[in-house]
C-alpha cells in the first residue's frame, strides 16, 4: 500500500497556491483601481456631466477597491506568514543546529519532493553548502546545483 502524500508538504502547496490566487487578484484589482482614477474615466465623468446635467458617482466604487486591495493585502501577509512559519518549523536538519533561515527554507520547500536529494557541508569561508540534485520519475537529473551561506565571501580574499 501506498503512503499518501506529506501533510505538511500538502499545506504549503496549498498556501502558495493561494498566495498566487492573491497576486492575480491583486493585480486585477490594482488595474481596475488605476483605470477608475486614470485622467481618461474624469474626462468621460466630465463628458457625461456636460451632457446630461448629472456625473456618475464613482466614489463608493473607488472607496470599494481600494477596500479590496488593502484587505487582499492583508490576507497576503497572513499567508505569507504562515508559509513561513511552517517552513522554518519542518526544516530541522539532524545534526545541524544553526543553519541560517534561508537554506532552511529551501530545503523544507524541495526536502519532501519525490526525487529530491541533498548533501549538506560546511566550508570555513563561504559557510553552509548545500549541493542538491533532483530526479524525475525515470531516474534522469532533472536540475542541480548548490546553494553557499557565503557565495562571495571568497572575493574578500
Amino acid at each position: 500500500m501506498a503512503a499518501g502524500p506529506d501533510p505538511q508538504h500538502q499545506a504549503y502547496r496549498e498556501y502558495t497556491q493561494l498566495l498566487r490566487l492573491h497576486e492575480q487578484l491583486l493585480g486585477q484589482f490594482t488595474r481596475a483601481r488605476d483605470e477608475l482614477l486614470a485622467p481618461n474615466t474624469d474626462s468621460l465623468v466630465k463628458q457625461i456631466k456636460s451632457r446630461t446635467g448629472s456625473a456618475p458617482d464613482l466614489t463608493e466604487l473607488k472607496t470599494s477597491v481600494e477596500e479590496a486591495i488593502k484587505a487582499l493585502k492583508m490576507s497576503q501577509s497572513h499567508l505569507q506568514a504562515a508559509i513561513t512559519d511552517h517552513t522554518d518549523s519542518a526544516a530541522e536538519i539532524p545534526g545541524i543546529t544553526n543553519l541560517p533561515a534561508f537554506l532552511r527554507r529551501f530545503l523544507a520547500e524541495r526536502a519532501g519532493q519525490p526525487g529530491f536529494g541533498y548533501t549538506v557541508t560546511q566550508d570555513p569561508v563561504r559557510g553552509w553548502i548545500i549541493r542538491w540534485k533532483e530526479y524525475t520519475h525515470r531516474g534522469t537529473v532533472r536540475g542541480y546545483g548548490q546553494i553557499c551561506e557565503r557565495p562571495y565571501a571568497w572575493l574578500e580574499d
